[in-house]
């Protein structure tokens, strides 16, 4: 399949590198800097997983941590096997295999759709009192059914070949989200001499700024902007830390903060665990955007509005 959705120009990807991987068997292409969402959007691909209980079709909704239906699993070969991973989230790197999930026996036809043809006789919470009888049938009958039917991926087979790390780290000021509030925050806390780390989830720093190519900032275009206050940070040297693709998932007493590194293949380490003591901590988190709800606001093709604008302006797919 080619890229029949990706604009001709545009976009923060490198299309001097492209990226093959594989989606459900199927061959495609991407390019260095796409997720595994932005590439199926630019390869034409609608339709990436089926809702949990009726089977029914879904699309991609969202471009980040707030995806609820592109849930995928991902082999990188070896053991490196990954379920429940969010495409959005995910960077597109060389050879990856990803599967859709919760379909059988294949994504475009999913037997469990059968299911929406008894919706009347299925409302919320007739598990409970359906499959209490014959005796034992839960175990060897119903309870096996509705696990493979589940929307869950499988679990890992084989043992996982890959290092984890851990590490301590004091600062002065944590600065959690690294778009345009928390790039700013982080360089006034390192212009008055303050220790700084700046973590963001997503693999390059700016936030919504990688979908603002035409805003300007302090009368200036966003991306030169961004680019500007990225070099300036990476000039204070080792008193400014950048830790991209590292979301923050708790935050507790003293300003103890912990982080999750998803380190690029070929580190030593898959992902490195951060306990961070931080003297000040800024959440610059950013928002989600709220969905509408309207009749088919589920289906394949139906996006969120930020959704679509970071598709085209960062990723340069339609």
């Amino acid at each position: 399949m080619t890229q029949s959705y990706r604009l001709p120009t545009g976009g923060r990807i490198d299309r001097a590198a492209p990226v093959r991987f594989t989606f459900d068997g199927a061959e495609l292409t991407g390019f260095a800097g796409d997720t595994v969402a932005s590439a199926l959007v630019a390869n034409g691909v609608r339709l990436v997983g089926r809702s949990f209980k009726y089977h029914r079709p879904r699309g991609l909704l969202a471009a980040g941590p707030e995806e609820p239906n592109a849930l995928v699993e991902l082999d990188r070969g070896g053991g490196r096997y990954e379920p429940n991973a969010r495409a959005t989230m995910v960077a597109l790197t060389p050879g990856l295999d990803v599967r859709s999930q919760n379909a059988w026996p294949r994504l475009h036809l999913d037997l469990g759709a059968a299911t929406s043809i008894a919706t009347p006789m299925l409302p919320a919470g007739f598990y409970y009192k359906t499959f209490l009888g014959p005796k034992g049938a839960w175990e060897r009958l119903y309870e096996p059914a509705i696990r493979r039917m589940a929307g869950l991926g499988r679990p890992p087979r084989l043992p996982d070949p890959d290092r984890y790390a851990a590490r301590y780290a004091h600062c002065d000021v944590l600065v959690v989200g690294a778009g345009p509030a928390g790039l700013a925050a982080a360089l006034a806390a390192a212009d008055r001499g303050a220790r700084v780390i700046l973590c963001d989830e997503q693999a390059e720093p700016g936030g919504a700024l990688l979908a603002m190519p035409g805003e300007t900032i302090d009368g200036r275009p966003a991306w030169d902007w961004l680019a500007q206050a990225l070099s300036d940070l990476r000039g204070y040297g080792e008193r400014v830390r950048l830790l991209p693709r590292t979301p923050a998932f708790g935050y507790f007493a003293q300003n103890l903060v912990g982080l999750a590194e998803h380190l690029p293949p070929g580190s030593p380490a898959r992902e490195r665990l951060w306990r961070v003591r931080a003297g000040r901590v800024v959440l610059a988190t950013g928002a989600i955007e709220r969905p509408l709800l309207f009749t088919g606001n589920d289906r394949p093709g139906v996006m969120l509005a930020h959704a679509a604008r970071r598709s085209a302006s960062q990723w340069a797919a339609l």
